[in-house]
């Protein structure tokens, strides 16, 4: 389903705002009749789920750091602000679920069916699920997927290679890609259209298709059950500004379309999706959706947290889980109606004297 979200405000020099002050939290409201489904229809006896309890690399790159009890990647350490332990790769899993489901179970929107690809490039692959998907989808394709921590499986089909790279520096493949990818990239990059999406639009030969599905890290709500002042508002707020401050942004995805048509893609499109923070709707598939995210949620605020936390505002990790209390209880309060979205954009690379 789509959604007419609004883009981050701007200060009187242009910039975007980075936290949510200022930020309209409460839309217009549809009918729940609309002819474009954009409302969201809350479930009235919907129930939190969540039980809350306050308690073949050189070693070099195999050597994960470990902070406030977490393993984070060693190539490049520190450049990319969460772990890459067993537990995160367990939400980036869940979390993963939840948006395919959202995105109506789609690992692509481009027009890959009419040509397929022979070359295909995931940037930024995390636990390297999707480039397996499409390893299997385009049997005849070579996927290459990059990440800066090695933590893909080892058995994979023979299509699909992984290589610790930083996507941020040059890229320097020796042949051109048909189809480039990113998905919940969010604090990996200072500048997604110079580092990734100009990159991209270098790399790929002319007539190839670049996507991004990318979640916005801004808390949306139709019917004003979201408060400004809320713990769950607070954190995102400062969960934004953290972002900003070490120049890792995570609110790029409304900003994704102007992105491509500045780089140079042509056929760009939009879609625009809403993933419920917890089981709130009354949409069976969006409740289920919901329940994923809000388990996504509750298993990442801390690893959301902790090192952006200490770094930007000075706290302690006890400070940092103490603030997350009331936070939890917000994101698994069904009486909050509110939710994320997701953006997915595809462009494609012109032809030689193509307008």
């Amino acid at each position: 389903m789509e959604d007419e979200s609004q883009p981050l405000p701007e200060n009187k020099d242009g910039q975007a705002i980075s936290g949510l002050e200022g930020y309209q939290f409460t839309f217009g409201v549809s009918a729940p009749s609309s002819s474009d489904d954009s409302f969201i229809e809350p479930d009235p006896q919907a129930e939190s789920t969540w039980t809350f309890d306050s308690s073949s690399l050189t070693d070099s790159v195999m050597d994960f750091p470990r902070q406030f009890g977490r393993t984070y990647h060693a190539y490049k350490e520190g450049s990319y602000a969460f772990p890459n332990d067993e537990v995160e790769q367990e939400r980036l899993a869940l979390q993963d679920c939840a948006f395919t489901r959202a995105m109506g179970d789609k690992l692509y929107f481009a027009p890959l069916d009419e040509h397929p690809p022979t070359r295909i490039l995931d940037i930024a692959t995390g636990t390297g699920d999707w480039a397996i998907a499409m390893g299997d989808c385009f049997p005849n394709a070579i996927v290459t997927a990059t990440d800066l921590s090695p933590i893909q499986p080892e058995v994979v089909p023979t299509n699909v290679e992984f290589y610790v790279e930083d996507s941020s520096e040059p890229w320097n493949y020796s042949e051109t890609f048909d189809y480039i990818h990113t998905k919940t990239t969010g604090g990996c990059w200072e500048s997604y259209e110079t580092q990734i999406a100009q990159q991209a639009f270098e790399t790929l030969a002319p007539g190839g298709w670049f996507e991004s599905q990318e979640c916005d890290s801004v808390p949306h709500c139709d019917d004003s059950t979201l408060k400004p002042d809320s713990a769950l508002a607070t954190w995102f707020q400062e969960f934004l500004n953290a972002g900003e401050e070490a120049k890792r942004p995570h609110s790029e995805g409304c900003k994704l379309k102007s992105i491509y048509e500045r780089v140079g893609f042509v056929d760009v499109h939009e879609r625009k999706f809403k993933v419920p923070l917890n089981g709130w709707a009354k949409d069976q598939d969006l409740k289920e959706i919901g329940r994923l995210m809000e388990m996504n949620m509750q298993m990442g605020l801390s690893a959301f947290s902790l090192a952006p936390f200490n770094r930007v505002y000075g706290r302690t990790p006890e400070e940092i889980e103490v603030s997350l209390v009331e936070v939890r209880r917000d994101v698994s309060d069904p009486s909050i109606h509110a939710y994320l979205p997701i953006f997915v954009v595809w462009g494609r690379k012109p032809f030689p004297g193509e307008q």
